[in-house]
């Protein structure tokens, strides 16, 4: 079939057709960069654009090598203030949000809610009470009898003079007034014998060393000479010496509580009326709550009952 040369030259373009590429007869591929094979009116623009070398210029990295230079200085900062804000970082317990929400929730106490804190609150602080009321709390102290005895055969000055049993009293009795002790006959003083309950209502063992009188009426301060415990011991030199009353945990007994009173120029309503208005109480009291360990507790009063009588006379 024969090919219209006419219709080639138009399809063409500008002239050039494929009868006008040469076939190089060697190997030399060089001498294909020459226009006699590729044709300069084809490819001026690329022969252009490659003969001013303008994309084969070396890359330039200056201004990249200094930003990230630059940038890894920065996260090498940002690493440091990260690790030191690590380790100075104190981690914080976790809270547990249940168990705070279960505080709060109630509980039924008869016929209304009560929140379960408030009920943890009032079970603690009766366990305090109780714990401090077996630890401090006193024992009991009530008068057992309606009489109280009088010695009236007692001669306070049949061992020593006034002198001496003035000190003695003061060494050994809770002394309440030295002006009691005004007159040298013993015919003006009666010995008081009063029994008195002590019940312990703690486990733990009781030592009362002494009694005294913290209240007498106004008209008789001055006839009060002492007050003591009858609980008496002596030493290996035969030296009696006042030791008090113990009492064991729980335990309840009667003890004598002395009293000395001036009764010159009184009746035996003075009398009766100056026992019956005073108030006595324990000193120096305390409580054994361990081996070698005791602590005070507070001291506990006796109100003497207006039931006891005394008489001045046998």
């Amino acid at each position: 079939m024969a090919i219209d040369k006419t219709l080639q030259t138009k399809r063409s373009g500008r002239g050039a057709s494929m009868d006008s590429l040469k076939i190089p007869e060697n190997l030399d591929m060089s001498r294909l960069e020459r226009t006699s094979y590729h044709g300069s009116g084809i490819n001026a623009a690329a022969d252009e654009i490659f003969a001013e070398n303008r994309y084969g210029k070396k890359p330039r990295f200056g201004a990249a090598d200094v930003n990230y230079a630059g940038s890894e200085q920065r996260a090498k900062q940002r690493r440091e203030e990260a690790k030191t804000i690590e380790n100075d970082f104190t981690a914080r317990p976790m809270v547990n949000n249940k168990a705070r929400n279960a505080l709060h929730q109630g509980v039924k106490v008869g016929s209304s809610y009560v929140e379960r804190k408030k009920i943890i609150i009032w079970i603690t602080a009766a366990l305090i009470l109780l714990a401090s009321a077996l630890v401090f709390l006193p024992p009991l102290m009530n008068s057992s009898s309606e009489e109280a005895r009088v010695d009236h055969d007692r001669n306070v000055f049949k061992t020593m003079g006034m002198t001496e049993f003035k000190a003695f009293a003061l060494a050994n009795y809770s002394v309440y007034s030295q002006e009691a002790f005004s007159s040298e006959r013993n015919e003006n003083y009666r010995v008081i014998e009063m029994t008195v309950h002590l019940q312990n209502s703690s486990p733990f063992e009781v030592t009362i060393p002494q009694y005294e009188a913290v209240h007498v009426p106004a008209k008789y301060k001055d006839k009060v000479c002492y007050v003591t415990s009858t609980g008496v011991a002596s030493n290996k030199d035969g030296v009696s010496k006042v030791v008090g009353d113990r009492l064991n945990g729980f335990e309840g007994k009667d003890v004598t509580i002395e009293m000395m009173i001036n009764v010159a120029d009184m009746t035996e309503e003075d009398l009766d009326e100056c026992v019956t208005g005073m108030i006595l109480s324990t000193t120096g009291a305390k409580k054994r709550i361990a081996r070698g360990v005791e602590v005070p507790c507070l001291p506990a009063f006796l109100f003497v009952s207006d039931a006891v009588t005394v008489q001045l006379d046998p």
